[in-house]
Parts: C-alpha cells; structure tokens; sequence
C-alpha cells in the first residue's frame, strides 16, 4: 500500500469528531499505531482536554464539569452477544452544594460514535429525554451514593467502523442527572464518556471489535467529552 492510501485508510478510521468548546470540530484519532500483525485493533486517541492523570490504572473515575450534582462514571464490563451489547458500570452521585437536593433522577443511554453522526447527536441531550435509569429521593449537602446498572445497544442500531475485516465499535455513554433545590430550582449534571479498552503502550483508549463473535471485556476505560 502507498503511503497516501495508508494515510487515507487511517484517516476514515479516525473521523470520530465532537463538537468542542468555540463549534469546532477536533479529530479525536487521525494516526493509529502500527502493528506487525496482520489484523492490529487500532487505538482510538481520546479526545484533546485538560492535562491530568495519563493512565488510566492511577486516574480516578471521569466525573462530570462542577456544578452542585456531580456524576462520576466507572465502566466495568462491556460484553457483546448475537443481539446486543452491554455496558456495565458503576456511577457515582455527588452532591456538591451546601443544600439538599430532593428527587435525584439520572437518565442515560450508550450510542456507536461515528463520523456520519453529527456532534450534537453524538454528545446527546442536555435535557432529561433520555430514558431514566436511576432514581434518588434526597442527597444530603456532600453526601454520595454510588449506583451500579447496565445500558443496552441492540448491534442493529450500531454502524460499526470498518477497517478491512474488522468491525469497530466506539461507545459513547450519556448520563444526565437533574434534581430540586430545597428553592424548587432544577439542578442538572452530567456528561458524555468516551468507552474504551484499557489503553496500551501509547495510552489511548481501544475500541471493541464487533467482528470477532460474542466475547466479554472487562479491562475497560472511560474518558469525558468535553461539552459543546
């Protein structure tokens, strides 16, 4: 293969874009790694935001911008069958006021990242449409319960990203959590996580290949989008 066509190959790969802070798209991975075996899982590079932990065995769990409601989400376990894939996790609700917050509701789903898909698709609603998933009647001022569950994607809503043979899937999870102060106001939190395999060498998170048959993961990473 030329070295254009290997350019162009990697860059139809890596057209993974969000929307980022000033409407500007950022192109979250253009170059993968090379590997000398015939099929190598490429790495999706996690998306450009602020300098932190870069590994992802000594980062603590991504956790949404601040705000008085705070959600830090864990993935677990991905795993993949004939009809769907499954992403387990643990999610942890923070809040961060000096006020009670009453009728805590967090809503969530999973999509497939891709570059078909536009930005604001993709990080999803900022509103509370999504299906509900959790309920909390009161948090304390700095109190913190942590919630386990699963969020389901049917593999026929997945449009995977083709690289030869394999076929990529990137799970983006969009968690969102509203609550009442004791004013009546709407306390909203959350964010979208980028949903990877514990990162390599190069530590960039690893899509999952969908092409392989039913498999569980468990040595899984996350990673905040940043908001548009």
């Amino acid at each position: 293969m030329s070295r254009s066509g290997g350019i162009g190959l990697w860059l139809g790969l890596a057209t993974l874009a969000l929307l980022l802070a000033g409407g500007a798209w950022l192109a979250w991975s253009r170059h993968f790694r090379h590997r000398a075996r015939p099929m190598p899982t490429p790495e999706v590079e996690r998306p450009r935001v602020a300098s932190g932990p870069t590994s992802a065995a000594d980062a603590p769990p991504p956790t949404s911008a601040g705000g008085a409601l705070h959600l830090a989400l864990q993935a677990t376990r991905m795993s993949a069958t004939l009809v769907n894939t499954t992403l387990s996790y643990r999610l942890a609700v923070t809040n961060r006021s000096a006020q009670p917050l009453h009728d805590v509701r967090i809503a969530g789903d999973m999509i497939a990242a891709h570059a078909s898909r536009s930005a604001d698709e993709q990080l999803g609603p900022a509103d509370a449409s999504l299906p509900e998933l959790h309920r909390i009647p009161t948090l304390a001022p700095g109190e913190s319960v942590t919630l386990g569950g699963d969020i389901r994607l049917p593999l026929v809503s997945i449009t995977p990203i083709r690289r030869g043979d394999a076929a990529l899937f990137v799970p983006l999870a969009r968690m969102r959590g509203h609550a009442h102060d004791p004013a009546g106001t709407i306390v909203a939190g959350g964010g979208t996580f980028l949903v990877g395999q514990e990162p390599g060498a190069s530590k960039r998170l690893q899509p999952f290949r969908l092409d392989l048959g039913p498999r569980n993961y468990s040595k899984l990473g996350q990673q905040l989008l940043p908001a548009a």
